[in-house]
């Protein structure tokens, strides 16, 4: 199923999960939710390996992204 597409399995539940993360993150009612309770809850656990994907992904940090779109800056 993922072959014809060039992806892996696990390529395609890290983008989605990175995905959901994105969209809690721009999200202002959640602003109160520190950036690591989201990414756990998407199944991210580990802050730091977190934050490198999210970067590579969208070109900047969890905590920049959040301040960009919604002006909360609290966390990393």
């Amino acid at each position: 199923m993922f072959a014809p597409t060039g992806t892996t399995v696990a390529r395609y539940v890290r983008t989605r999960r990175l995905e959901h993360c994105r969209r809690e993150l721009g999200d202002p009612f959640l602003g109160t939710q520190r950036i690591g309770a989201i990414a756990n809850r998407w199944g991210l656990p580990d802050a730091a390996a977190f934050s490198r994907a999210f970067r590579a992904a969208y070109g900047q940090t969890p905590s920049d992204y959040r301040a960009r779109t919604t002006g909360i800056r609290r966390d990393a």
